[in-house]
């Protein structure tokens, strides 16, 4: 039972434990960049969570900006950090 217990502690302890970035903190950090590319833009849809990459825990997230007349959806990565990196501009209505 002692020998079965400190099995246990030691399988537990040398598991990696990262913690992921939270939606909330994910749709903040890829609007914040989507909104940096333009002089002048609003928000005009809340951000989406896409799709979790499980290996590399980041999150495919989906922002929608309004500048002008024009509507552009950016999706970014967001790591664990809550840092997101560009990934691709689309324009809706064209």
């Amino acid at each position: 039972m002692k020998y079965f217990l400190l099995l246990m502690v030691c399988l537990t302890a040398s598991l990696p434990v990262t913690a992921m970035c939270r939606d909330r903190d994910a749709w903040a950090a890829g609007d914040t960049l989507a909104q940096s590319f333009f002089k002048e833009s609003e928000v005009f849809k809340r951000a989406r969570v896409l799709k979790v990459h499980h290996p590399s825990k980041r999150k495919e997230v989906a922002s929608y900006i309004k500048t002008g007349k024009r509507r552009y959806s950016i999706f970014t990565l967001v790591d664990q950090n809550c840092q997101a990196v560009f990934r691709k501009r689309t324009r809706q209505g064209d």
